[in-house]
């Protein structure tokens, strides 16, 4: 056994559960969920909980508080067998065995590394902070790597538990530290209405950003609109039905032409007289010049047949 870390048979009353002094978790409401709960019941806790010693009978929990929660919500145990951290140990090795045993798990997620980071800067140089934990934590070891991350821990709690549950991505996270806090949740809601994807999300702020700065108006403003409200409480669309008809409407809120660009199209495709087996599609929202031409082929042996006689008109069209 470590000669940091030693196992030793602790009453639960004598842990602190209320103490979060170590607690990566923008959430202190975190509870165990049935599967963890089953499984205590059934084998007891398999990885024992770490916790620092406070006094000679009193602990606070630096790892494990949902293997003790659920322990304690068992009510059969009233005891649990701990690594011990002494109180003598310096609050930065703390930090070092909390990081390795998160880290043995699963990587950190960009709150809890903000959090961690907030953490440890109340007690130890930012040097060593920089040299010894960004890159621990899979970040550049610079002071502007370490001032951004714990900028996240500005947003409002609502957002960092999205974050932290993989809801809403970090990095478009970060663009939304620079907006107004009336803006920021008016376009958290739609992430967390809608179960935007990545993709959607970075679309939506920036398309959000620039029709609120063409406008002269707010992001909260242009979201408080009646075809906006009509969208998302459309009784019989989905969530992906709902995002389609709002970026439709932002895009053609964004390019006053759009109807305009969609007519022209029609028309272009009707005079190519195009057989039934044959589509041509343009980007998303006209975004650039490209076009997509599409053939049907009723069989595997059709496209041969089909694919030769391209191949062969695009090879003599090169010469």
């Amino acid at each position: 056994m470590s000669r940091i870390l030693k196992l030793k048979n602790i009453s639960l009353q004598q842990v602190d559960l209320a103490d979060f002094s170590y607690s990566l978790s923008p959430e202190q409401d975190d509870l165990p969920d049935e599967t963890l709960i089953s499984s205590i019941s059934r084998y007891g806790i398999l990885h024992p909980p770490i916790v620092r010693e406070t006094s000679p009978e009193s602990y606070t929990v630096v790892a494990g508080r949902k293997r003790l929660l659920a322990l304690a919500s068992l009510e059969r145990e009233n005891t649990c067998a701990c690594l011990i951290i002494s109180s003598r140990i310096p609050e930065a090795d703390v930090f070092f065995i909390l990081l390795e045993e998160v880290q043995l798990a699963r990587p950190l997620t960009a709150v809890e590394k903000a959090i961690f980071l907030q953490k440890t800067m109340a007690i130890m140089d930012e040097r060593l902070i920089i040299e010894e934990f960004l890159p621990r934590l899979g970040l550049a070891p610079h002071a502007s790597v370490l001032k951004q991350a714990l900028k996240l821990l500005s947003l409002e709690d609502p957002i960092l538990c999205s974050i932290q549950h993989g809801r809403t991505n970090a990095a478009v996270a970060h663009e939304l530290i620079g907006l107004s806090a009336q803006d920021r949740m008016a376009l958290f809601a739609l992430i967390e209405a809608l179960r935007l994807s990545f993709s959607y999300q970075k679309k939506l702020l920036n398309i959000c950003r620039d029709l609120a700065s063409r406008g002269n108006t707010s992001i909260a403003a242009l979201l408080d609109h009646d075809e906006v409200h009509e969208i998302l409480q459309h009784q019989e669309a989905n969530p992906p039905q709902k995002t389609k008809n709002l970026m439709l409407w932002l895009t053609r809120s964004q390019m006053p032409r759009y109807k305009e660009a969609t007519e022209e199209f029609k028309r272009f495709t009707t005079a190519m007289h195009l057989p039934q087996n044959v589509s041509v599609d343009h980007t998303p929202y006209f975004e650039d010049d490209a076009m997509t031409l599409s053939i049907t082929f009723p069989d595997r042996k059709s496209l041969q047949q089909a694919w030769e006689k391209i191949r062969h008109a695009a090879h003599s069209s090169d010469n």
